[in-house]
């Protein structure tokens, strides 16, 4: 038994839920992946995973050889990576998570000219509104707004997201366009479901701020479907400004009381703190640092 592809393969598939992912992430069979797993508990003589027709789950003592597994795989990797820093060679893959419809609109775009940069790094990304473990899930990084909860992660704050109000001079055409905040009680709504409290909009202009419950003829958990909809001229909608810069640009939307904007919202990069000396982390970070910095220049 090669002990330490049985290792990956066991944290993978602890990592990913399921023996099919660790299979498909590692390029093996799905039999090969469970005989190596079933090889490990034999050779240590106690079950490490319990597995159902529809999901997976570990054992006590399992829990406790894969924190130390954990530990190990990332000792090796470190040392690797020390390695290749002073060879000026990062190499490896890197695990990525990111909110969808802000992946779709920026990430997305950004990440193919890292791969172009270092072509011996493997992108991973996964594009999901729901909340992920960075450290369960396997991501070496996740972009997510709001607060740092978790102690083991570690932050780097890439955009604060400026949210502002428009809409369709079709829309505008046919309604009395607002003159102050108070006036959106009386306009169509488009509404992100995922907000904190999509119903209530808070928009500051200044020290000046204001919550005012909003009327919404359309909810959607993308910003980008909020977006479309505004485009057809259904209302207003309170979306990042990233988002609607060519609509804008081109008249296809107008930006609705310009002084104020949506409540500030922080974007940062969030990664498990025993990444923070690999070379291929430090890269990608300090690359996404650099783009977003170019998106704010590029609004400013």
């Amino acid at each position: 038994m090669d002990r330490f592809s049985s290792l990956t393969v066991f944290r993978r598939v602890v990592e990913r839920g399921s023996f099919s992912a660790a299979a498909r992430d590692l390029n093996y069979s799905n039999a090969a992946v469970s005989k190596m797993v079933k090889d490990l508990e034999a050779e240590l003589g106690a079950q490490l995973i319990v597995r159902t027709t529809r999901s997976l789950h570990l054992t006590e003592i399992g829990q406790t050889y894969f924190d130390q597994v954990s530990d190990l795989l990332d000792g090796l990797a470190a040392a690797d990576e020390q390695v290749r820093a002073d060879t000026g060679t990062p190499r490896g893959r890197l695990r990525i998570a990111a909110p969808m419809s802000f992946g779709l609109a920026t990430v997305a775009h950004m990440l193919p000219r890292f791969a172009a940069r270092y072509p011996d790094i493997r992108i991973d990304l996964v594009m999901n509104d729901q909340f992920v473990d960075v450290v369960d899930g396997g991501f070496d990084l996740a972009i997510r707004g709001g607060a740092l909860a978790d102690s083991s992660l570690r932050a780097r704050k890439l955009l604060d997201i400026r949210r502002i109000l428009c809409a369709a001079p079709d829309y505008l055409s046919r309604h009395t366009p607002p003159a102050t905040p108070k006036d959106l009680v009386h306009h169509a709504c488009l509404v992100y479901s995922g907000a904190q409290s999509p119903d209530i909009w808070h928009v500051h202009n200044g020290a000046d701020q204001a919550a005012i419950p909003v009327r919404s003829v359309f909810r959607a958990n993308s910003s980008l479907a909020v977006r479309e909809a505004a485009r057809s001229g259904l209302g207003i909608a309170l979306v990042p400004d990233l988002y609607v810069r060519d609509a804008l640009s081109s008249g296809d939307l107008v930006r609705i009381l310009p002084d104020w904007d949506g409540a500030p919202h922080a974007l940062f990069a969030l990664y498990p703190a025993h990444r923070e000396q690999s070379l291929k982390h430090r890269l990608l970070i300090d690359f996404l640092v650099e783009e977003f910095a170019g998106l704010t220049s590029a609004r400013a």
